[in-house]
């Protein structure tokens, strides 16, 4: 297995350790959004708009191509010599997401794959209807239904804007080539999953009001930046590896990282190495606080430790061109810097904003990670990981609206 290989595999291990909920910035709290299909056929900004999301949100690292669309086999779905993602037990082997008619998404409709997103239900189990409840039982959401494996991060992506998740079924329908391939069939409980996803596990699909007790406004005059940054980091799991649950509020130790109940998300063994989620918290000496939101900014965009980082503007994302260190020292795997590099300047402010402003701070010392002698500078090359920013579209693996 090729080490970038092996990155992907651990990064869907990763992704799914515990959802986080998110409200749409531009809602109240608590108000519920609407989930009807766009009126008129898909538009060109919209499926580069999808694109975008697929690239920033790691899709590709489990269904095929990494973040970048020219990569062989993009979306295609797991190789017949993946071993497959084991949870409890089950092993899942990510489906085909181009929109081949017989082995990948092309069978189902937009919407269904927007159920998908938003709800968790399996397409092939659930009709083109619009779903008016996220609870089993209640309007015609399914009373035993049949969910998605745990390894696919829908419990976090369910709360991104319904303009986001259109765009995303958008993009696979109609920026994707079709390819011909076929993905064994997962394996699940009997109950398809629905003990894992019961309400009480995976929390209301609205975040909390904002502040709940583990966060906090230091500036007011932030407060749109900070509940931006909220959005993102719940949508993109952040609290699925520093600690949380689902949601602020929800458990104590929201993004104060590893601690030792944490039990085998508590720690990542990557290969002889051992990483520990970070505390992310605004705390002087244990967490985030030390350093400055430009640091924050440039471990999210260049994968640099904020540790051994300057408060500097990097001006190349290649290692040795313009003030980027030719031996950078990177965040350890399976933190996906990778993918969230691709996401617009203004959201990775937002994050930063977000964990310097918008959470209390929590005094938990993790142990240091292990790693390399080179600090994984082996497994982000360019080559790896490529290009910043993504290539043009559409590359030879998609094509432009018709």
């Amino acid at each position: 297995m090729s080490r970038y290989r092996a990155l992907a595999l651990l990064l869907s291990l990763v992704v799914v350790a515990c959802a986080s909920p998110a409200s749409d910035a531009t809602e109240s709290p608590g108000q519920a959004r609407a989930s009807g299909l766009p009126a008129g056929p898909a538009t060109s900004e919209q499926v580069l708009h999808g694109r975008a999301l697929v690239i920033s949100h790691a899709c590709g690292d489990c269904h095929g191509g990494g973040s970048n669309p020219a990569a062989p086999g993009w979306l295609a779905g797991a190789r017949d010599d993946f071993p497959g993602d084991a949870w409890n037990g089950d092993t899942a082997w990510a489906k085909n997401l181009t929109p081949d008619d017989e082995t990948g998404s092309g069978r189902y409709s937009a919407r269904q794959i927007f159920n998908a997103l938003r709800y968790g239900l399996r397409p092939s189990a659930t009709p083109d209807v619009e779903i008016t409840s996220s609870v089993p039982g209640q309007g015609n959401h399914p009373s035993s239904p049949d969910y998605l494996s745990p390894i696919m991060p829908w419990m976090a992506w369910r709360y991104m804007a319904d303009a986001e998740l259109w765009a995303i079924a958008a993009y696979l329908k109609h920026g994707v080539n079709p390819v011909v391939h076929r993905v064994r069939p997962s394996q699940g409980p009997p109950d398809k999953w629905a003990s894992e996803f019961a309400p009480e596990r995976i929390g209301t699909h609205i975040l909390p009001e904002f502040p709940t007790e583990q966060e906090q406004l230091l500036v007011p005059e932030r407060r749109e930046q900070v509940l931006r940054g909220r959005r993102l980091v719940a949508s993109l799991d952040c609290s699925g590896c520093h600690g949380g649950a689902h949601s602020p509020g929800q458990r104590a130790g929201w993004l104060s990282g590893s601690r030792p109940e944490m039990a085998a998300f508590g720690v990542f063994q990557i290969g002889p190495w051992a990483t520990y989620p970070r505390n992310l918290t605004p705390h002087n000496t244990t967490g985030m606080g030390r350093f400055s939101e430009r640091q924050i900014f440039n471990a999210l965009r260049y994968g640099l430790r904020p540790g051994e980082t300057p408060d500097v503007e990097i001006t190349s994302s290649v290692p040795g061109q313009g003030n980027h260190p030719a031996s950078p020292k990177y965040l350890a795997i399976p933190m996906p810097w990778p993918a969230w590099r691709h996401l617009p300047d203004q959201d990775l402010w937002d994050i930063a904003a977000y964990l310097k402003l918008g959470v209390k701070p929590v005094a938990n010392r993790v142990t240091d990670s292990d790693g390399p002698p080179d600090f994984w500078a082996s497994f982000y090359t360019p080559e790896a990981i490529g290009p910043l920013p993504a290539v043009p579209f559409p590359t030879a693996n998609e094509r432009s609206l018709r």
